[in-house]
């Protein structure tokens, strides 16, 4: 039987080792917290209590979006709103969003055509041509690099190929996906951000196209080439590297730099989602080294990924940013047409950072983070124009986050004008109706394309936009 004497005896036995126990706990914190702190003054820090590391180094920003493509009615459009100032009007078609690429360290877009005026066979359905004065706006709408590895690249020929790298040049736009000479080609390009008191950060960026339309590089290997990696069996006999050669330019491509994007032109046109040997594929090249893989092609989106490497890296791959410029389902109306007729109107604009990132005593690294997307839309009017309601085209892409708070605004706005005259009994005129119809409609259209868009690529990264700039 247990008497009183011994449960007390039993309860101060058990408080005694539960407060020996803390002790232990306490020492063995204070130890630590003594370790830091000498580390911490060895090492020059401050800081020895809270969340020392990671700590950031600097970062490389990056936006970037997909396919430009100069169909006649975007050239009319530039044509019609040119001035003396604006690149021929091309500055135009990019004025909604490019604050987005010029607050960036680097713009990206694909360059899904020609630049090629000596050169030019002119343009036509499927073959491309375009002004120097694209490039121009480009670069002065933030864009400082693109890929020019895509199907398209050859429509000018051989000899238009070549011209454009070396419009490029001269524009000061750095190009990904093609080389000087054969002995060249799969090298990444390197965009260096100085960082005070440290070296450079390096950035790699490689660029590679999956079609050609047929066509093939050079014979001549001194000539300047594409990074051609085909589909098996689908490559019309052209020459171009396999999947194996592939994975080793990627694997060569991050060993000369901090941090390595790719850039493919694959997939099906039109397929909202990527093919399978291409998901299988993507995986193997992030494993390779690379952090963010750009696609395009489809001229729709498909979804973006979070993928987590064998090395501890997260990544992201976007199968396909859509197009950024263009004027393909330019007769699409909404509500009357399927949601699919909409799909090559809807775009993509990214966002997001190489850092490079001090762990203390596990050293130092470069993360991919502060990954954003914003849903955007191809506006054309060219319905207004067959309406008569408007004389001259006009396509360019806006922030669709950034076109829905003025619409609401606007819808609330005539709401209350309408209340005030329905309670003085006083009816809408015609242009009131009208006016109503056209901002609901309106409203309406930015809303629907924004879940379709989110639905298509995921929300994970969607947030709201910065504010548009003040002119």
């Amino acid at each position: 039987m247990t008497t009183p004497a011994i449960r007390s005896r039993t309860l101060r036995d058990a408080a005694r080792r539960y407060w020996l126990a803390i002790s232990a706990l306490a020492a063995g914190i204070l130890i630590g917290s003594l370790s830091v702190a000498i580390w911490c003054h060895l090492h020059g820090e401050s800081k020895v209590f809270g969340a020392t590391y990671p700590r950031e180094i600097a970062r490389v920003t990056f936006t970037a979006a997909g396919d430009v493509i100069p169909h006649q009615a975007v050239v009319q459009s530039a044509a019609a709103h040119k001035t003396d100032t604006n690149n021929d009007g091309w500055d135009a078609l990019f004025a909604d969003v490019a604050d987005l690429f010029q607050s960036s360290d680097f713009g990206f877009v694909n360059l899904e055509t020609p630049v090629a005026p000596a050169h030019s066979h002119g343009s036509k359905p499927f073959l491309f041509d375009a002004p120097v004065a694209l490039l121009d706006a480009l670069k002065t709408s933030g864009v400082k690099v693109v890929s020019f590895a895509n199907n398209h690249v050859m429509d000018q020929g051989w000899a238009g190929f070549a011209e454009t790298r070396e419009h490029l040049t001269a524009e000061g736009l750095q190009f990904a996906g093609t080389s000087d000479t054969a002995q060249d080609a799969w090298k990444p390009i390197i965009l260096e951000k100085p960082v005070p008191n440290g070296q450079p950060i390096k950035i790699g960026i490689l660029g590679m196209t999956r079609w050609l339309n047929g066509n093939r590089n050079p014979d001549k290997d001194d000539q300047p080439h594409v990074n051609f990696f085909p589909y098996p069996n689908e490559a019309n006999g052209a020459p171009g590297l396999d999947e194996a050669g592939v994975l080793e330019a990627v694997k060569a491509a991050r060993a000369q730099c901090d941090f390595l994007i790719l850039s493919i032109h694959w997939g099906i046109e039109y397929a909202t989602a990527p093919r399978p040997e291409d998901t299988e594929l993507a995986h193997k090249l992030m494993d390779a080294g690379a952090s963010v893989l750009l696609g395009h092609h489809p001229h729709v989106l498909q979804p973006a990924e979070t993928y987590f490497t064998p090395d501890n890296r997260t990544t992201v791959i976007f199968y396909s940013l859509g197009n950024f410029l263009s004027n393909q389902s330019r007769t699409y109306i909404d509500g009357l047409m399927p949601d699919k007729t909409a799909e090559p109107r809807q775009s993509l604009i990214v966002r997001f950072a190489a850092i490079e990132k001090d762990y203390g005593p596990a050293g130092k690294r470069f993360e991919l983070g502060s990954v954003v997307i914003y849903p955007a839309w191809q506006e054309n009017n060219r319905n207004d124009i067959q309406r008569g309601r408007e004389k001259e085209p006009f396509i360019h892409t806006v922030l669709i986050d950034r076109m829905i708070p003025p619409a609401i605004a606007e819808v609330a706005t005539l709401d209350q004008q309408n209340a005030a005259k329905a309670k003085e009994g006083t009816a809408l005129t015609a242009a009131e109706k009208a006016q109503y119809i056209e901002a609901t409609n309106q409203l309406k259209l930015y809303q629907h394309q924004r879940e379709l868009i989110l639905a298509r690529t995921g929300d994970e990264y969607a947030t709201d936009p910065p504010p548009p700039p003040k002119h």
